[in-house]
């Protein structure tokens, strides 16, 4: 594609593993993918990035050119155009929800940690920890998370950062 700059090997490394990990959970469910490369995240935290919103400001901004380019990679792959938006929250953070969008994401945690609950779209997650699509996600974590469900963040203790990938109709 002109004017794509090459991907780093860490990076590429992670776009190879959120195709196959879309590629072999998209029809199925859920999945968390923890990267082989024990480089990714470090690569993935030297991407340029917006700078973090004052608080109480909007909390989603588009992606800069490094995660453009890791975008059209994916998309490349999965023959999908694939948005990506950083999600900054702030440490006390109320219950944040994603929308239904009709489309399949993954979330990679870059920084902090949260408590993540997934559910299907128009169903209500069960409260408390002994929910089966619960989990506390951590730095270097990404969640597929499909396009029948919905997710709930909560427990924000620390600034969190977030890069989400929305993958969206064919490329």
């Amino acid at each position: 594609m002109p004017g794509q700059r090459a991907l780093s090997q860490p990076i590429q490394s992670f776009v190879e593993e959120l195709a196959l990990c879309v590629a072999a959970n998209g029809a199925k469910g859920p999945a968390l993918l923890w990267p082989e490369d024990p480089k990714t995240l470090s690569a993935l935290l030297e991407l340029e990035r917006p700078a973090r919103p004052e608080p109480g400001a909007e909390s989603s901004v588009p992606g800069g050119p490094g995660t453009e380019d890791l975008a059209a990679e994916l998309g490349r792959r999965l023959q999908l155009r694939v948005r990506p938006l950083f999600r900054f929250l702030s440490a006390d953070s109320p219950v944040v929800e994603s929308e239904p969008n009709g489309a399949e994401r993954t979330v990679t945690f870059l920084e902090g940690a949260c408590r993540c609950v997934l559910s299907r779209v128009g169903e209500d997650p069960a409260p408390g920890p002994t929910h089966p699509l619960g989990m506390r996600l951590r730095s270097g974590g990404t969640l597929f998370v499909p396009r029948d469900h919905t997710y709930r963040l909560s427990e924000i203790h620390a600034p969190t950062t977030l890069l989400e990938l929305h993958l969206e109709g064919p490329g």
